[in-house]
């Protein structure tokens, strides 16, 4: 799976979580790794490996987005609720951590940012603040990504191109 790393010195979660601007040459780097993904086709990298989308709506764009992302790349999605990652502080160390013994990565509807950091420090997997959704950190990205991209993706595909591209390297 080396070829599938998009070659950065930082953690893509992390960086998307706290909102960071990107430079040129990582948008450049995420864009033309989910152009390989789209060009590899048959491809399933996150084979074996398993995903949930925790909210109390899984039927929102963005979760439709997510698990047809995971499971194009191989991943099985699992459906959870989030109220347990609500309940006390206590209560949603807990459920984090039994999240990241259970998932390789957990999208959370609608989460802040910086709770959605507090969870992935606990759960020591990637969680993402509903990633490709509307207020998600891919769309506050999504005009640099459309000026690197090289033309690979119909841009009705470009989200779904880069939350695969996403997927990938924060699970690599």
């Amino acid at each position: 799976m080396a070829h599938w790393r998009i070659a950065m010195s930082f953690s893509l979660s992390r960086r998307l979580l706290a909102g960071d601007a990107l430079g040129s040459d990582e948008v450049r780097a995420i864009v033309e790794a989910a152009c390989r993904l789209r060009e590899a086709g048959g491809s399933l990298p996150l084979s074996g490996r398993h995903v949930a989308i925790a909210g109390d709506d899984h039927d929102t764009p963005s979760a439709r987005l997510f698990e047809r992302a995971a499971t194009g790349l191989g991943a099985r999605v699992s459906r959870i609720g989030a109220a347990a990652l609500l309940e006390g502080r206590e209560r949603a160390h807990h459920a984090a951590r039994m999240l990241g013994s259970l998932y390789d990565a957990v999208d959370v509807l609608p989460f802040a940012p910086e709770r959605v950091r507090e969870l992935q420090e606990v759960a020591g997997v990637p969680v993402y603040a509903d990633l490709g959704g509307d207020a998600g950190p891919l769309q506050r990205l999504l005009p640099e990504f459309a000026g690197a991209q090289p033309g690979c993706c119909p841009p009705e595909e470009t989200l779904l191109r880069l939350v695969q591209a996403v997927l990938v390297e924060t699970m690599s």
